[in-house]
């Protein structure tokens, strides 16, 4: 929990010098040129709102607060982001033990305006901790309890009830151009759809029904959407980088018995344990990517969630067949 802490008291610090900020930019409201105001704390919201207002024709600026590139689960509001928030028509986050500071932000500075808190548009799954997988630090989890898994844009499905929360703000912020709203959610929705039909697809003509990620898993909604079983070494929030001897020694033996060609790691990742597992098994490291953030590249071409999904569901298909 110790980073946890840091993370308020830094949102302390920043509260106080962003009100100032604050203060000085202009109150609430739209921008001086008319643009919605948006701000986002993961990749996937961001553009699932940046498709939703493209689409639409509605003109937004739309805030990611990670840099691209950057590691998410190490994230902590600046001043500038704190302003950012402060002032923006919508606020749109997931929840979770790694954002409260963002509660803390709202019951402080935002009471009373409009925030999108993703956790309350899905149904929730725990972390869980699978066999050989690297156990938890008793400083991760207050009194050793299960911590939910953040990470719920992973399944399609789950894409696309955030997608109708976002419509739904969109439409309450923008009234006069709701049919526009509907129309464009409507479109990114049958591409959502589409998404799941693969997964089912695979789930259910693949002879295999395992995966192996010798790195973080961020991927439990979506392994638990279609049936897929996974082993991995580590949780998806933690905040570890090294595996164990012990850890490293279940995933090659795992890999060696039950002959998997494909080890996943994820984006950003150092690869040493996706390397040293695949070269003492010949198995082949592919990347899959969470979605929590892109790279410096994928970000400004502007990469959307469907494609990068379907790039992991081949991934997956060519590692189940």
């Amino acid at each position: 929990m110790k980073h946890i802490f840091k993370k308020l008291f830094t949102l302390g610090a920043a509260l106080l010098l962003g009100t100032g900020m604050a203060g000085m930019l202009g109150g609430c409201g739209k921008a001086d040129d008319g643009k919605l105001k948006i701000v986002t704390t993961v990749y996937a919201t961001y553009d699932l709102a940046l498709q939703m207002s493209e689409k639409a024709g509605i003109s937004c600026g739309i805030t990611l607060l990670l840099s691209p590139g950057g590691e998410s689960h190490a994230y902590e509001p600046s001043p500038a982001d704190v302003s950012a928030i402060q002032s923006c028509d919508l606020f749109i986050y997931i929840g979770g033990t790694s954002e409260q500071w963002a509660d803390k932000l709202i019951e402080s500075s935002r009471s009373g305006k409009r925030n999108l808190r993703m956790f309350d548009c899905v149904s929730l799954l725990n972390e869980e901790e699978v066999e050989g997988m690297e156990p938890e630090h008793e400083e991760d989890h207050a009194h050793g309890e299960a911590e939910i898994d953040e990470h719920i844009w992973t399944a399609p499905l789950n894409a696309d009830k955030m997608l109708a929360a976002i419509n739904m703000q969109f439409k309450e912020l923008r009234p006069e151009d709701a049919d526009k709203c509907d129309k464009a959610c409507a479109e990114i929705h049958d591409e959502l759809l589409a998404l799941d039909a693969e997964a089912r697809e695979i789930s259910e003509t693949c002879e295999k029904h395992t995966l192996v990620f010798a790195d973080r898993f961020p991927f439990r909604y979506l392994t638990d959407a279609y049936g897929w079983d996974y082993y991995a070494a580590f949780p998806g929030c933690s905040s570890d980088t090294d595996a164990s001897a012990a850890t490293l020694s279940f995933l090659i033996q795992k890999v060696q018995d039950e002959h998997i060609q494909t080890v996943f790691y994820l984006e950003n990742s150092s690869q040493k344990i996706s390397d040293a597992v695949c070269k003492a098994t010949g198995a082949k490291a592919v990347m899959l990517q969470s979605c929590n953030n892109v790279s410096k590249e994928d970000f400004h071409s502007r990469k959307h969630y469907q494609e990068i999904m379907k790039e992991n569901l081949a991934a997956i298909r060519e590692a189940l067949s």
